[in-house]
């Protein structure tokens, strides 16, 4: 089912608006530290090209973007435009340039 942009997905329960991406990003930020050490033990390391689906706002894009670093990338997908259009302002204004977001 192809949903526009701007008509929220109603199989989509949490939500793309603005005040939903900043609970998120807080959320992410108590997290941080337990999924950093979770991706670490599975072995993302510096150089990796990182495939991030349902990326949503990119929180996991941009920790996993820590992980690999200069020499690696990250591609975070989601079908949702609005939680995108957050995601890549995020990584603007963080001025990270090897992460890119995909609607799919």
């Amino acid at each position: 089912m192809h949903m526009t942009p701007d008509k929220p997905d109603p199989e989509y329960v949490l939500g793309a608006s603005a005040s939903e991406h900043e609970r998120l990003e807080r959320q992410a930020d108590a997290f941080d530290p337990l999924t950093e050490r979770i991706f670490r033990q599975a072995g993302i390391q510096p150089g990796m090209k990182v495939l991030d689906v349902g990326c949503g706002a990119g929180d996991v894009s941009l920790l996993v973007q820590r992980l690999v670093g200069r020499d690696g990338s990250v591609l975070g997908v989601d079908r949702q435009a609005a939680s995108l259009e957050t995601a890549q302002s995020r990584a603007t204004r963080m001025r990270i340039k090897n992460i890119s977001f995909l609607e799919s």
